[in-house]
């Protein structure tokens, strides 16, 4: 196999080829690390992890020296990878702070964003970088693997967390029981959310639960047997890159320097697969690149140590106690949830107040998801449920969606603002923590840039679009 049949050349600029190929012409070692990974493409992910997590480590070990002196600079590529957000812009030579605006809002291509692919190239200058590069491959390749295997069962509802839609199916999934571990800073940490998620366990026959929580805690157990005789390390190391991505999302978010380092490396692109009118967002660096801050990316790449008596779920007795009141205390938690569901109805009901009819409100919300949220349906009826739920004092379940990010939170925030004291009345605190947990995104409740977002002309809709919105209710 040649050079030019390597999947890392994707990720290094043109003219790096030749520093690669001169590196790699001296480090037959690696060079045959790379030739072998094309060729294992058809196998699993599970094998496919194990190779390249062995010999990732191998690596390191051979270039502790060069890897140690570039920490920060390989942790700074790493971030920028989970931070990364696609925008279209109309030239090659713009400002990161030049996305396109259409009529409906901002130009926003289908994501695209890391582990799925990898919008930047690095550019070799020397050893080193070619040092660097390669770590940096071992880690994409990586995470591309994990996302793959867990996006199976992921639920997106929880943003930023490891959870499974249904853990049952889950762990019967090879792949995932192989992998699992790697999601977790440590087996701690591992056996503390295996023991949160437990009720979340939905067996049929409640006489199986015992029987069903001890075939998983043999599973997980006898995978830390399969990472060591698979890797022939007795450590792990975390690439959750749900935790990592939602992490350097806060930090970019929140960090408003951030975005002039980084226009000094934004170079946009075009790419085929999108729409050739737009240069997408990319950036272009070297082994000088680095982040004014690491703390959200500090514990990427740790080894974390592995004991041989980890056992998920301890207390046996406790599921057996179970069993034997479960049938006592069904009643009980239903008279639970209805308090609970009381509670929250009156909290959640006045944090807004609505001026106008109750039709009057869903057709501006439709409106509004026509122009700027590319009239998604789903949104439609969960707004309308959440109005309904609003002005109807009989209705006490609140309503939630999986259908809106970060992002568009802020532009309804800015949208809101254009009726406050008038259509609505509301304190924008109340309306963030409102949206923020209608959204299932409790722990963007205190983001104070969606905060700041109610008065910023960056999420201000274009005025003939507010205008024609307006005309719908005034």
């Amino acid at each position: 196999m040649e050079i030019d049949d390597l999947t890392i050349l994707k990720y290094i600029t043109p003219e790096s080829v030749n520093i690669l190929r001169t590196y790699l012409e001296k480090d037959s070692r690696t060079y045959s690390i790379l030739e072998k990974y094309e060729e294992i493409s058809y196998l699993g992910p599970s094998e496919k992890f194990f190779f390249l997590f062995k010999e990732h480590e191998k690596f390191i070990n051979r270039n502790h020296e060069t890897i140690n002196k570039h920490s920060d600079h390989l942790l700074s590529v790493m971030g920028l990878l989970f931070m990364i957000e696609t925008n279209g812009y109309m030239t090659g030579n713009c400002s990161i702070f030049d996305p396109v605006y259409g009529e409906y809002g901002r130009i926003i291509p289908p994501d695209n964003s890391f582990p799925e692919d990898v919008n930047i190239e690095y550019k070799l200058t020397n050893n080193d970088s070619v040092i660097c590069i390669i770590d940096i491959f071992f880690n994409i390749e990586i995470n591309k693997i994990m996302r793959l295997v867990m996006e199976r069962y992921q639920d997106h509802s929880y943003y930023g967390k490891a959870e499974f839609l249904n853990y049952d199916i889950a762990f019967n999934d090879l792949d995932v029981i192989n992998l699992y571990p790697f999601l977790f800073k440590g087996t701690k940490e591992l056996e503390s959310h295996m023991n949160v998620i437990s009720e979340k366990f939905n067996f049929s026959d409640k006489n199986k639960i015992i029987d069903n929580f001890q075939i998983i805690n043999n599973k997980i157990h006898l995978v830390f047997e399969e990472i060591t005789s698979r890797t022939k390390y007795n450590y792990i190391k975390c690439y959750n890159y749900f935790n990592f991505r939602f992490r350097a999302l806060r930090y970019a978010d929140e960090n408003d320097e951030l975005l002039k380092h980084l226009d000094r490396f934004f170079l946009p692109r075009k790419l085929s697969k999108y729409d050739p009118q737009y240069y997408i967002t990319f950036f272009i660096v070297s082994i000088d690149f680095e982040l004014p801050e690491l703390e959200f990316v500090k514990d990427y790449n740790k080894k974390y140590y592995f004991h041989d008596d980890i056992n998920i779920f301890h207390s046996v007795y406790g599921y057996k106690e179970l069993l034997t009141h479960i049938d006592e205390v069904d009643e009980e938690n239903l008279l639970k949830n209805d308090i609970k569901n009381m509670l929250n109805s009156s909290k959640y009901k006045n944090l807004l107040k609505v001026n106008i009819d109750l039709k009057k409100t869903i057709i501006l919300f439709d409106g509004f998801i026509d122009k700027c949220l590319n009239g998604n349906k789903q949104l439609k009826k969960d707004f309308k449920d959440l109005f309904k739920f609003i002005t109807d004092e009989s209705i006490t379940v609140f309503p939630t969606t999986n259908e809106l990010t970060v992002e568009n939170i802020k532009y309804i925030m800015r949208f809101f603002g254009n009726y406050k004291s008038i259509e609505f009345d509301y304190n924008i605190s109340d309306l963030q923590y409102l949206l923020t947990h209608f959204a299932n995104k409790p722990e963007e409740d205190k983001n104070t840039s969606i905060d700041r977002a109610h008065r910023m002309d960056r999420f201000k809709l274009d005025r003939n679009v507010q205008n024609e919105l307006n005309s719908l209710i005034r």
